[in-house]
């Protein structure tokens, strides 16, 4: 399998295309002021630790550093903040000690969050970013609310990150008089560092949605992560302990179809072991693999011309997802619908329908070695269907080159959905210059990918470069190139567009009000994408799309307005959309123009709605597409959500509609005991769905969930619906720590 060989032309250009890019005066863009001093503190070492209680006792922080320079990152970059906030760190051998005061009026405070691990994106809350490696691309985000809900986040890029990844760590909060007060416990245990390296990037951010402004210690152009953050420096004798983990689990599971009027119950232990090899180097292995209690996926409906793609929310897959990150804009698990991926972890475990496969188990090594990130993934998968066993392996190594890039390559060898072999061959270069002038940056990434499957010996690779020129207040600019050729088929990846060649470019600006009466921020935006097939050269899709105007008041409430013109070419044979609803879209050319309006209501308000409609032609005939949100939280331990989806499509001869419903229910008894209830509901298959799961997290690392799901259809399509399946489950898991 040569990679190179049959793109080396194309790619060439590609890459001569990003350098041009990458020499574009940024004089042209508009100026901020910006300090680029470097901060840094020294942080010191205390005997005793602290009572994790949320409330700043009397001697217990006195030893600690305090830092207090904050400023405004955005909406107005490095303007004074309404209210102080002071920061405190310190450690002991064990773990890293983190406390804020936060100066505020209590009665402003939105604090409407309570369960742990839910999104903080509305609340006000603080934020500690570290990057142990001091690198300046990865790192870990803890953050938390006047409730002392923990939220963490892992760091895939330098300027990207998940919060579907986990660690143990300890979190509390307290109101005060003049605000609220915070503290937070991450031990030395829960994270990957080289105890040789004495200072770790360090950052410390702060949210207020009364003023819809966010603060931070460090920025350059309004972003904070590790690419952007200040030093600490004093780091020595941290304790890993023997560096052991050891996580039992077992489940177990009732089902009882009503169509084959049959019932099935299981009992399955479970064993995961994560091991510190060395301070920066874990092994993480897993027996009995097991998926129970993982959250339902949302809906998708899956009427356009190609598939999309659900996100992985599985905890094996998803621990060290930064290490197996390929690509700045895609990678491991991330990227748009669109972005053809060498790995995509839903392959595995997971039929067609969704059905789990079970996995006899699995070994990961992962971490940073002499320089380099790496990362190696095996797993057995069991036989299903008419699949045999199979073994999936996927290889990944990075280094960072210049002073804030990074040079990679992942390998893939498996097929979990056929018996054949199959295997993915990739390489990636990321450019990132956080530096430039006028407080600006820029990121530049080239991929290229190479599959190698039976009875294929051309027309098999993909590659990809783009830039992107981002900005808070700013003229803004991205513009991405990539092919993809017509027998590219990444078997534990994903690729829905194949044989064409893609064009992409966006151009925008934001305008920031520092002094308006309710406008905070006005953003314009015309971006274009087209679709080329290969063969021949000829259009397959054009979209253009012009935002005349996007406004942000000072609560955060939204309007925004924009016009959409397609040209799609449908070939004989091909995917045509809405084909699942039986609608018969011949083929040939079409040009259409749609119109959108959405508005919604900041969802920090304890009541708060959204909209959205599009209407307009589409293909033969018209659509009307109208999505509806109301978020109620009458208290931080109860709220409702509705979300309400409603499609006409005027076809010729025929009009069809789709309705989603989907309600949430999430009441919640502290933040570590919660039950979330959920009901969806489609028309396409005419079924409800029900699932209500108890979570109890008796502590970081500790859990027990109960689950009740329940599924029903009208089959008929005459109103009355039948169950199709009711199933019960109890899991427990226990961290073992060493």
């Amino acid at each position: 399998m040569n990679l190179f060989s049959k793109t080396a032309g194309s790619a060439n250009n590609t890459f001569l295309f990003s350098l041009v890019l990458l020499v574009l005066p940024a004089s042209s863009l508009q100026a901020q002021t910006a300090s680029l001093n470097q901060k840094n503190f020294n942080i010191p070492r205390v005997e005793q630790a602290p009572q994790i209680d949320g409330r700043l006792s009397p001697g217990e922080w006195d030893n600690a550093v305090v830092i207090t320079d904050l400023h405004e990152s955005q909406p107005v970059e490095f303007s004074d903040p309404e209210y102080p906030t002071v920061f405190r760190m310190m450690y002991t051998d064990d773990a890293l000690y983190f406390s804020a005061y936060v100066y505020d009026d209590p009665e402003q405070l939105t604090a409407t969050v309570m369960r742990n691990e839910t999104s903080l994106r509305f609340e006000d809350q603080v934020g500690l970013i570290i990057d142990p490696f001091n690198n300046k691309r990865s790192g870990y985000l803890f953050q938390t609310n006047p409730n002392g809900v923990r939220h963490e986040a892992i760091y895939t890029s330098a300027t990207s990150f998940s919060f579907d990844w986990a660690t143990i760590w300890n979190a509390n909060a307290e109101l005060v008089e003049d605000g609220w007060t915070a503290e937070m416990e991450i031990p030395f245990k829960s994270l990957t560092f080289n105890p040789e390296n004495e200072t770790w990037g360090v950052n410390f951010t702060r949210q207020n949605m009364t003023s819809q402004s966010n603060m931070a210690w460090y920025s350059y152009n309004g972003q904070t992560n590790p690419a952007n953050s200040g030093e600490m420096t004093g780091f020595r004798n941290l304790n890993q302990g023997v560096g052991l983990d050891l996580i039992p689990s077992f489940s177990t599971d009732y089902r009882e179809n009503y169509v084959t009027d049959s019932s099935s119950s299981d009992f399955n232990p479970s064993f995961d072991l994560t091991y510190k090899l060395t301070s920066s180097m874990n092994l993480t292995m897993t027996w009995n693999t097991d998926f129970a209690a993982t959250e339902v996926d949302d809906i998708q409906l899956d009427l356009d011309r190609f598939s999309t793609r659900l996100p992985e929310k599985r905890s094996f897959f998803l621990t060290d997802m930064d290490i197996f990150q390929f690509g700045n804009s895609g990678g491991f698990f991330f990227g748009g619908n669109n972005t053809p991926q060498a790995f995509n972890s839903r392959n595995i475990g997971l039929s067609d329908d969704g059905t789990p496969v079970d996995l006899t188990g699995g070994a990961k090594l992962s971490g940073r070695i002499a320089g380099f990130d790496v990362g190696t993934l095996v797993i057995r998968q069991e036989e299903f269907n008419n699949v045999d066993p199979t073994n999936i392996y996927i290889g990944r190594v990075k280094r960072t080159v210049l002073s804030q890039s990074e040079l990679g390559a992942i390998i893939t060898n498996g097929d979990p959905t056929s018996n054949d072999s199959s295997s993915t061959l990739g390489v990636d270069f990321t450019y990132r210059n956080t530096r430039l002038s006028n407080n600006r940056n820029v990121v530049s990434t080239f991929w290229v990918q190479q599959t190698d499957n039976p009875g294929i010996e051309t027309e098999d690779m993909a590659w990809h470069a783009d830039i992107d020129f981002p900005s808070n207040d700013s003229w803004y600019a991205s513009a991405t190139i990539e092919e993809v050729q017509e027998n590219f088929d990444p078997r534990l990846g994903f690729a829905n567009r194949t044989g064409v060649r893609q064009y992409d470019g966006e151009i925008g600006n934001n305008w920031i009000f520092r002094d308006h009466p309710f406008l905070r921020e006005i953003t314009t935006e015309f971006s274009a994408t087209q679709y080329d097939y290969l063969d021949s050269g000829d259009l397959q899709s054009r979209t253009l799309e012009w935002n005349p105007a996007n406004f942000e008041n000072l609560r955060g409430d939204q309007l925004n307005i924009e016009i959409s013109n397609e040209r799609q070419v449908l070939l004989p044979g091909e995917r045509a959309p809405l084909a699942r609803l039986g609608v018969i879209i011949p083929p040939g050319e079409y040009d259409f123009t749609r119109y959108q309006a959405f508005y919604s209501t900041s969802q920090s308000r304890p009541f708060s709605y959204g909209f959205r409609v599009q209407l307009g032609d589409y293909y033969s005939g018209r659509a009307r597409e109208l999505q509806n949100r109301i978020d109620w939280r009458p208290s931080s331990r109860l709220s409702f959500n509705l979300s309400y989806n409603y499609n006409t499509y005027d076809m010729p001869g025929q009009t069809v509609d789709t309705r989603v419903i989907e309600f949430e229910n999430v009441l919640t008894f502290s933040p570590s005991l919660s039950i979330v209830n959920l009901i969806q509901y489609e028309n396409v298959s005419d079924s409800i769905g029900f699932n209500s799961r108890l979570r109890w997290n008796l502590q970081s690392g500790q859990d027990i969930w109960f689950v009740l799901g329940h599924g029903m259809r009208d089959e008929d399509e005459d109103g009355h619906f039948t169950d199709t399946e009711s199933t019960a489950t109890f899991k427990i898991r226990y961290t073992l720590r060493y």
